[in-house]
C-alpha cells in the first residue's frame, strides 16, 4: 500500500513540476514581445465561450425536433460553423437534424458528419 502512495505522490510532483514550467515559458514568451501571437490567442480565447454557448443551444434545438433522436448526436462549434457528428437510426432523421440546426440563431453553415447506424436493442 505504501508502495501504491509513494507512487501516487510522485506523479503529483511530475505533474506539477510540469505544468508550472509550461506557465513559466508562456509568460517568458509573452514577455519576449510576440505580441501578434498574444493577439491570436486572446482571440481564441475569447471565441471558445460563445462556441460553447452556440453548440447548447443547438444541441437544445435538436433535443427537441420531433422525430429526432439526438441522443447520439455530437454538436461542435467553431466561430458559428457548426459540425453535427455521430449517429441516427435512419437517414430521414439526418435532414431533421441539419435543418434545425440552422435554425438557430448565429450559426452559418452547418457541416453533416452524421452517419445512419442500426437501431440498438
Amino acid at each position: 500500500m505504501n508502495t501504491v502512495i509513494r507512487i501516487q505522490r510522485i506523479l503529483a510532483v511530475a505533474m506539477f513540476v510540469t505544468l508550472t514550467g509550461n506557465v513559466a515559458a508562456q509568460t517568458r514568451d509573452a514577455a519576449v514581445g510576440s505580441a501578434p501571437a498574444a493577439t491570436s490567442a486572446m482571440t481564441g480565447r475569447s471565441t471558445k465561450p460563445l462556441d460553447r454557448k452556440l453548440a447548447h443551444r443547438v444541441a437544445n434545438v435538436l433535443a427537441r425536433t420531433r422525430g429526432l433522436n439526438s441522443a447520439h448526436i455530437l454538436v461542435h462549434a467553431r466561430d458559428g460553423q457548426i459540425t453535427l457528428s455521430g449517429s441516427v437510426t435512419d437517414s430521414a432523421q439526418i435532414p431533421l437534424a441539419l435543418d434545425a440546426a440552422k435554425q438557430v440563431d448565429g450559426v452559418g453553415n452547418v457541416e453533416n458528419r452524421i452517419r445512419v447506424a442500426g437501431a440498438s436493442l
